[in-house]
């Protein structure tokens, strides 16, 4: 593992209201977060503690989104996202769902240089393309 690797271990990445990515280093709580988004808060409408944080592992599609308690601490190596409080305890729908995965997309590819690569998501779709094509060798492909 490079030191590039290593050291990103070490932080916790927040995804601003405005798309900013800002690193924490381990230590660090919610509230550092909610700081540094309530700087942005003119741009963004979280002035006045108008926003929350939420941990990325934490958002289910169709799940209500959970605030991270402000005195928590960020964990290293996970991404959090700062949304506004009318999101709070509401259900995920797909289209916010992929809101957030483009917000944080963006926000990660301008903090690399290269391209984001997921090993787990690949071979899941290496094996949904050879279930598919298996299915169209037998006659069962998908019906339109």
């Amino acid at each position: 593992m490079g030191d590039a690797a290593v050291g990103e271990a070490t932080v916790a990445r927040v995804v601003l209201a405005d798309g900013e990515l800002q690193r924490f280093p381990g230590g660090n709580r919610a509230s550092h977060a909610l700081k540094a988004a309530a700087a942005t808060a003119t741009a963004t409408g979280c002035a006045g503690g108008a926003c929350f944080l939420c941990s990325a592992d934490g958002l289910e599609l169709g799940g209500a989104v959970a605030a991270v308690a402000t005195d928590e601490d960020l964990q290293p190596g996970q991404l959090y996202f700062v949304l506004p409080a009318s999101m709070r305890r509401r259900l995920l729908q797909a289209e916010k769902m992929a809101a957030l995965a483009i917000r944080a997309s963006a926000a990660l590819m301008g903090y690399h240089d290269g391209p984001l690569v997921f090993p787990d998501s690949a071979a899941v779709g290496e094996e949904v393309g050879e279930a598919r094509r298996d299915g169209e060798r037998r006659g069962g492909g998908a019906k339109r």
